[in-house]
């Protein structure tokens, strides 16, 4: 179980005393607060009279869409947002002081424990809830000085009772542990307001395909080799992230190798492509379409590899990717060793006559399951080069080149504005941001980045790439984060381009696949082409092609409706897709895939 220390407790009170403007104003919920600079404070506590917790309220702040009402409120000192504090929500939704529990004037229906990560709801009865009862979100996942909290409108947490049943709400922050709360006294009352703001939708696929795609995946105990529904579910979002360079987290009984071998079966290699894989540390294995040139075990007894890769003749770069599956939980410390050795590694690589040399502006991506739970300096460590152990580790030293912090990727979800890339919900923790993709900007500009979370997608955008509802919670606990990038010196790394330079056309996964009735042929261009796409069957023969025609650079895709040439029904089975592109500088490539075809 997690430690328990009394910190704090938290009261938000919205009271038809102190009446506040509604603000319709959809929040990203990634524990930043950007989103919420253009709003007014709803209510601001009095600096100074904190107790024994160290908790002092300062200014919180009110907002909803259509699916949440949020809340952001300040804290005044470093608290941890799930445990080592009593914060508590008094939630007044019927605006009857009579009903629920009685505190400050009002009758809470719902009393949320923050430190404890429970409630309970008393609207016809009374009923112990956890989160997911109320789609409670809350960041950042990390210790912080402030936090924003989402809880879903059209949540029924018992008894068969909406959670929001009108059109106004009050409710209290109060620290238990000392008594502080906002407001001091009376009460704010919060005004829904009606709108609605769609979430527009991320495009999965390359802006480019020169664009170099990262992702991170832990896979949940060895979970690429559970088969089943999970490899099904793998299959299909691997087709989809379709990535050049994968870090593997939680690979306890099976060697890189293993793993290359099974990434190879869900994304075969095309002409002139293959896989390489490493795993220096007993947890992590770091897949690539590129070379590996070099790896190393950055920290021994810590799940840290580190890996050079040769991203082709076409590049004059290396890449140095770092793998990382943190200490969970309440490993504080361990994390903080963590993170000040992999520092102590960059500072080594930036420098020369260590153990490690690179050339100036070498891009840096460091990806991974980093279990970021606890208190926030080992994420500011990692960032800002912050080193807390120094007489083990050395003198703080920021990451990148030009003498500033690792950038971190704030992804959210395709169709969701959230961020979690963790999410049980018959757990007691809160959704969380874990897993990251940090980078040097110096050397590297991002462009399509999000988490493959299918849950929280729109059925429109899961029958577009192939994917089902529960494939990501299928597939293993965590969320893939997903991230493409071009190098800023002008020359983009082109995927397959490591071993065979000059790559410029490519066969993508098709989705879906398996498929039925029918399925997208997806290719990439790099420049200008004419194209030839045709079907064959297990045995060689034809049975089907596509107009022969010419393309601009770019992503394309062809729709096969799973028949042949003559328009009849095809077998199940798997067939094989050949491109074969034509540069206008008579250069021709000629690339496959396998296809499922299933009734």
């Amino acid at each position: 179980m997690p430690r328990r220390i009394s910190l704090f407790a938290a009261v938000l009170l919205l009271v038809a005393a102190l009446p506040v403007q509604a603000d319709f104003a959809p929040i990203e919920l990634d524990g930043d607060f950007t989103d919420w600079s253009t709003l007014t404070a709803d209510a601001t506590d009095t600096a100074g009279d904190d107790g024994s917790s160290g908790i002092d309220f300062g200014q919180v702040w009110v907002a909803n869409d259509e699916n949440y009402l949020y809340v952001r409120f300040e804290t005044g000192v470093d608290v941890q947002p799930d445990e080592q504090q009593q914060m508590i929500l008094y939630l007044d939704t019927d605006l009857n002081a009579g009903t629920g529990q009685s505190f400050g004037g009002i009758g809470a229906d719902l009393v949320w424990r923050f430190g404890d990560r429970d409630g309970t709801f008393y609207r016809g009865g009374s009923a112990f809830i956890e989160h997911a009862d109320v789609g409670l979100l809350m960041g950042p996942t990390v210790s912080s000085t402030e936090f924003e909290i989402a809880l879903r409108r059209d949540a029924v947490p018992a008894n068969g009772q909406d959670l929001f049943p009108g059109s106004q709400v009050r409710f209290i922050l109060d620290d238990d542990a000392s008594g502080d709360r906002v407001p001091n006294a009376g009460s704010v009352v919060y005004t829904f307001q009606s709108g609605s703001a769609p979430v527009p939708t991320l495009d999965l696929g390359r802006a480019d395909p020169s664009h170099l795609r990262m992702a991170t995946w832990n896979v949940q105990s060895d979970g690429l080799f559970d088969g089943g529904d999970a490899e099904a579910a793998q299959n299909r979002l691997l087709d989809v992230m379709d990535p050049d360079v994968l870090v593997v987290n939680e690979v306890w009984s099976h060697n890189a190798t293993e793993v290359r071998n099974m990434i190879e079966q869900h994304l075969p290699s095309g002409a002139g492509e293959q896989w390489y894989a490493t795993g220096n540390d007993g947890g992590n294995v770091l897949v690539s379409r590129f070379p590996i040139l070099q790896s190393w075990e950055v920290n021994p007894g810590f799940r840290i590899t580190a890996a050079l890769l040769d991203l082709g003749a076409t590049v004059t770069e290396d890449l140095l990717v770092i793998a990382c599956h943190w200490r969970c939980c309440t490993a504080d410390d361990n994390r903080q060793e963590e993170a000040d050795s992999i520092i102590e590694f960059l500072h080594d690589a930036r420098n020369p006559g260590g153990s490690i040399n690179l050339a100036a502006s070498t891009p840096f991506v460091l990806m991974g399951d980093l279990n970021l739970v606890g208190w926030r300096q080992q994420l500011e460590t990692i960032l800002t080069g912050d080193v807390i152990n120094e007489g083990t580790y050395g003198l703080d030293s920021p990451p990148d080149w030009d003498g500033g912090p690792f950038t971190q990727v704030m992804s959210r979800h395709p169709d969701a504005r959230v961020a979690y890339t963790w999410r049980k919900d018959w757990s007691t923790y809160y959704p969380g941001v874990l897993d990251y993709i940090l980078y040097t900007d110096s050397a590297l500009q991002l462009h399509n980045n999000y988490v493959m979370e299918t849950r929280t997608m729109t059925a429109s955008t899961r029958v577009t790439y192939g994917l089902l509802t529960n494939d990501t919670t299928d597939a293993s606990d965590h969320a893939a984060r997903v991230a493409d990038f071009t190098l800023t010196s002008g020359l983009s790394a082109v995927p397959g381009a490591g071993p065979a330079a000059g790559s410029w056309a490519r066969l993508l996964p098709n989705t879906p696949n398996p498929f039925n009735p029918s399925t997208a042929l997806r290719f990439a261009l790099e420049r200008d082409a004419h194209v030839d796409l045709a079907v064959f069957d297990v045995r060689g023969r034809l049975v089907r092609d596509f107009a022969s025609r010419s393309y601009p650079a770019g992503s394309h895709a062809v729709t096969w409706d799973g028949r042949d040439q003559q328009g009849r029904g095809l077998a199940s089975g798997v067939y094989q897709v050949r491109m074969i592109g034509r540069g206008s500088d008579g250069s021709v490539l000629t690339t496959s895939r396998p296809v499922t075809l299933v009734e």
